[in-house]
């Protein structure tokens, strides 16, 4: 019997939400829609409420929450054998993924530390996930039998702040009456990748900010900026003085190419220093990338519509970046995921939601 799944992912303003069966490569989505999640507590209400008559079958969900809720970070270490002639056996491999593990973490809480100013107490780390091995430099399955002087790990944890936990509870008692998972983006991320071989600059740009992931076989690049959508929004609601709901409606459809040119001309000054700006601080942060950078780029995300958008990712702002060769900027949608057939498939907002069924892998 092929089971359902029912996939929910809360952004910073909008929760999306999909109840799905997956057979042969393709998923059937059987219920779906975009709802506001000023308070993540009445969003997941709200989709539990709207899918209760067909989820008898569900098993299991797939949740993601907004990045600053539930966030992650790609660490590398690596540590130095007393004997390299010695093939590592079961005892001495815990012992050096233990040690590994501690020096990664210890590293997380610095790099928060020196960015943010958070404490180690301040940090729940809720996975670890080792993504690769090397030893001596060469790239392993597996440490163990091996021999070498040096094993280096490349890995992901995903973490979120002790003062964010009452809210993180509150979603999982929420969904307490089903299996399920809370999945990072980035964990989604990394099996489509495994699965698919696709090697990518994936940027997605969300209504608080723009998270940012390269991907070279595995993860090997996350960060986030604190510009997005709500930016576009708070012109609106500046320069027409309208509120924020009208505003919201009015960029959407601006997006989809509705208004006269003068009025569309009247908002695209404003909207093009915006997007230039995210443009700027999305190649400032790739610029951080120890790696040449694979010549796909995939834009995603609700302000990814936005021509102005378009304009500078399609500009002159990787010039003077590493890629491998010139590159290649688009959409990435739904259906470039799965093979669905829905309205939305083709609406870059819902792309996030439909990395989630990848976590199954």
């Amino acid at each position: 019997m092929v089971r359902g799944m029912l996939l929910v992912d809360f952004g910073e303003n909008t929760c999306k939400f999909a109840l799905v069966k997956k057979q042969e490569g393709n998923l059937e989505v059987r219920q779906w829609g975009i709802e506001d999640s000023r308070s993540l507590e009445h969003a997941a209400d709200h989709v539990l409420e709207k899918t209760k008559g067909m989820r008898e079958d569900v098993e299991p969900a797939f949740v993601s929450l907004p990045s600053a809720l539930w966030r992650s970070r790609v660490l590398y270490e690596g540590v130095e054998r007393k004997n390299a002639v010695l093939r590592i056996d079961k005892k001495e491999k815990e012992a050096i993924l233990a040690d590994l593990s501690a020096k990664a973490r210890s590293r997380l809480v610095k790099q928060m530390q020196d960015s943010s100013g958070i404490l180690a107490e301040d940090i729940r780390v809720h996975a670890f996930n080792i993504l690769s091995y090397a030893i001596d430099g060469y790239a392993v399955p597996d440490i163990l039998g091996f021999p070498g002087a040096r094993v280096d790990i490349h890995a992901m944890a995903v973490f979120t702040l002790v003062k964010h936990l009452p809210i993180v509870d509150t979603i999982l008692e929420r969904f307490s009456g089903m299996p399920f998972r809370i999945v990072h983006c980035a964990e989604a991320l990394e099996a489509f990748s495994c699965m698919k071989r696709q090697d990518a600059v994936y940027i997605d740009i969300g209504d608080a900010s723009c998270s940012i992931a390269v991907v070279q076989q595995h993860v090997i690049y996350l960060d986030d900026i604190p510009r997005g959508g709500k930016d576009f929004t708070l012109h609106l609601q500046e320069t027409l003085a309208l509120g924020e709901n009208t505003a919201k409606d009015f960029k959407e459809r601006y997006a989809a190419g509705d208004f006269s040119f003068l009025l569309r001309e009247g908002v695209k000054k404003g909207f093009s220093a915006i997007a230039e700006d995210i443009g700027r601080l999305a190649a400032k942060s790739l610029a951080g990338v120890l790696a040449s950078l694979p010549p796909s780029v995939f834009l995603f995300g609700g302000a990814s519509r936005l021509p102005e958008i378009q304009e500078v990712f399609h500009g002159s702002m990787f010039e003077r970046l590493p890629f491998h060769e010139k590159p290649r900027i688009s959409l990435l949608l739904p259906k470039d995921l799965w093979a669905v057939e829905f309205p939305g498939k083709t609406n870059p907002i819902l792309t996030p939601l439909f990395f989630l069924p990848y976590a199954s892998q």
